[in-house]
């Protein structure tokens, strides 16, 4: 914490990094459109914002979304794939509150649709020991992002330009806690609407922790040994097989973008595209996360199902 404090106290400058990034897709956006090959919708995928109520990130955060909606070509939808403030765990209710209304002053800057996931930090619990008052309150829990972020339910499903969302909440302990999984009741779910969802209709799934990464035990073995490592843990779906199975089942199944790990990686397995996307508030507002800087990306779907993922990083001087 000591860190996180003398970084932002010392930082006065946000610069991009990302220009080249961005005129590298708009140039390829331009090349396609000569071939008459037009994307369905463009996304912007951001995660791991973890804001703070503090001029730097909060600064940060507004110049991410300024350069999403100035884009020559902006998306259409921006996905929140989990833990937008820092964090609603072991919080009061003032202090979460603070950040709230951090997240809702820059957000008024924003312009494009934005759809949320539920991510490990964004669940409220209240310092020990918990108080009778707050655990009546109706935002415990998950009340308050579902609130925040109007969102329909902790899972749900949308269709925009020709291709179906589905947003899934990853934040639900397994059997002995063995990890996140998503449980048999939302499972079924899920199940149910690949089910009824027109097979020619790609889909894209969103949630806050990965449920096909390298990412997580890259991130472990960064910090010990590689026989102590307890893997997935809590850091990559405990359910990843039976997840990976029923996308297996359903070929229209093309996207699954996460967040979590404040790493970044694209994994293309059995015909799926998953990309763990890099967190906008990099090492957690400290900088650069071992080899990761702060980072946002975009994302080109087209109408046959195929896509598209650029990666734009920025940094603070």
């Amino acid at each position: 914490m000591k860190n996180r404090r003398s970084f932002i106290k010392n930082a006065s400058i946000i610069t991009f990094s990302g220009a080249l990034s961005i005129t590298k897709l708009d140039a390829l956006a331009k090349e396609n459109e000569k071939k008459k090959i037009k994307w369905a919708i463009r996304v912007a995928h951001l995660t791991d914002i973890h804001l703070l109520a503090t001029a730097i990130p909060k600064e940060a955060f507004k110049r991410v979304l300024q350069a999403i909606n100035t884009m020559a070509d902006p998306p259409q939808l921006i996905i929140n794939s989990g833990d937008s403030v820092m964090d609603m765990n072991n919080q009061s209710k003032a202090h979460i509150q603070s950040l709230w209304d951090s997240w809702n002053e820059i957000i008024a800057t924003n312009h494009i649709p934005m759809r949320g996931c539920i991510g490990n930090h964004d669940v409220w619990y209240a310092p020990e020991p918990e108080s009778e008052t707050d655990k009546a309150d109706p935002l415990y829990g998950k009340g308050m992002i579902l609130k925040q972020l109007n969102l329909p339910s902790p899972y749900y499903s949308f269709t925009q330009n020709g291709w179906k969302f589905i947003a899934l909440d990853s934040i639900n302990s397994g059997p002995d806690n063995i990890g996140y999984v998503l449980g048999d009741e939302q499972f079924n779910w899920l199940e149910n609407e690949l089910a009824h969802t027109d097979p020619n209709i790609p889909v894209l799934i969103f949630s806050h922790i990965p449920i096909i990464t390298v990412t997580a035990i890259l991130y472990y073995v960064q910090r010990g040994p590689v026989n102590k490592i307890k893997y997935p843990g809590y850091d990559q779906h405990a359910d990843a097989k039976r997840i990976k199975d029923l996308f297996y089942k359903y070929k229209n199944v093309k996207v699954a973008l996460s967040g979590h790990i404040h790493y970044l990686d694209s994994v293309d397995y059995l015909g799926v595209k998953y990309h763990c996307g890099g967190a906008v508030s990099g090492n957690w507002w400290n900088g650069t996360l071992d080899e990761f800087a702060p980072a946002y990306s975009i994302l080109d779907l087209y109408e046959d199902g195929s896509s598209q993922y650029e990666t734009i990083f920025y940094k603070w001087d």
